[in-house]
């Protein structure tokens, strides 16, 4: 007995593996990440640290805690960032926080993209 595949299925699984292929290669590679939380004199907050694999992809915010801070190229050693994020803060006058109901994660640029990339960040403790 001879069995056949629908054609149907055959190129539905083709394209679903061409998507999952290529949206993969839009995901950041990303090692080390990890925050701790700061309070010090009158500012709270957190301090981001992680490594991207690719460094051709630029980070542009990170979201923490519902908290999200842009990132600046003073942020960078190499492939390393570290990030302040400010939760609270009497220092800076009229300062700002943002906030977004989105989960822990980077924005990041590729080409002229904007994307966002979960990303589940180790709390570190003293």
């Amino acid at each position: 007995m001879k069995y056949s595949i629908p054609k149907n299925i055959v190129i539905i699984l083709y394209l679903g593996s061409f998507f999952i292929s290529s949206c993969s290669k839009q995901l950041l590679g990303i090692k080390n990440q990890t925050y701790k939380s700061y309070n010090r004199d009158s500012e709270k907050g957190y301090i981001v640290s992680f490594e991207l694999i690719n460094a051709s992809i630029v980070p542009k915010s990170i979201v923490i805690n519902g908290i999200v801070q842009n990132v600046s190229t003073a942020d960078k050693t190499s492939e390393n960032y570290q990030v302040n994020v400010i939760a609270q803060t009497t220092i800076i006058h009229n300062y700002q926080v943002k906030l977004e109901k989105k989960e822990n994660g980077i924005y990041f640029e590729k080409g002229s993209i904007l994307f966002f990339q979960p990303v589940k960040f180790r709390l570190i403790t003293d």
